[in-house]
């Protein structure tokens, strides 16, 4: 994995700027530098006596009996059941990324004000071509996946997964690149990033991300 720190805004954007459009590239955006790829399922087995199996069948169970009421569409297969787990808050073997670099660095510059934050930068990674034939838990190597329409939000984030055969193991690839923003320029580009329209809005759509902008705009914008 290559390493940048970069330590102004334009030196961020041109970062950008020298990769290559399109969804071959993908962004996951982190509040703290240290924080490394790691499904939240690996990072709850931590805390559970479970092993991490038992607990992702456990929870996805549970999640199938007690979501049915409340899901207008039913997901048809098992990576869409996956995706809206990870959407809802339930641990499970995916990573949020998006195709949009300036929502990951919203990511990145959100919180932890007095902490480095990191976008990650993923090229090359394998795409699931036929969720309907894939089994999420017997895959050979981390794919991305971008499921059908699941809310707004996921749709305004220009929202993608990664699923990992080992929710256990850190996530590592060759054409991985982590840019670390330092604690002293996130105030700087959540400002740029607000002008550019990526603001809680736009992450949060709904009155939550309108309560969250003018508090955001009351408190610290000005």
């Amino acid at each position: 994995m290559k390493t940048i720190i970069i330590q102004t805004i334009e030196e961020l954007l041109k970062t950008f700027e020298v990769q290559k459009t399109g969804q071959n590239y993908i962004y996951r955006g982190v509040s703290n530098s240290s924080y490394e790829l790691i499904t939240s399922l690996g990072r709850s087995q931590s805390i559970h006596q479970k092993t991490t199996l038992q607990l992702e069948r456990r929870l996805i169970k549970l999640f199938k009996e007690s979501s049915i009421p409340y899901l207008e569409h039913p997901p048809t297969n098992e990576l869409e059941w996956l995706a809206v787990a990870q959407h809802f808050g339930l641990p499970t073997r995916l990573l949020d990324w998006s195709y949009n670099p300036l929502v990951a660095s919203f990511f990145a510059v959100e919180s932890n004000a007095a902490t480095d934050g990191a976008v990650y930068i993923l090229y090359g990674c394998a795409t699931i071509q036929d969720p309907l034939k894939t089994n999420p838990y017997k895959l050979d190597k981390v794919h991305k996946y971008r499921p059908p329409y699941i809310s707004v939000r996921i749709q305004n984030q220009a929202g993608l997964f990664t699923v990992h055969p080992d929710p256990d193991d850190t996530f590592t690839h060759e054409k991985l690149i982590k840019v670390i923003i330092p604690a002293d320029l996130k105030s700087t580009i959540k400002r740029t990033l607000f002008k550019y329209g990526i603001d809680q809005r736009l992450i949060y759509p709904g009155l939550e991300g309108v309560s969250r902008d003018l508090k955001w705009l009351e408190t610290e914008m000005f």
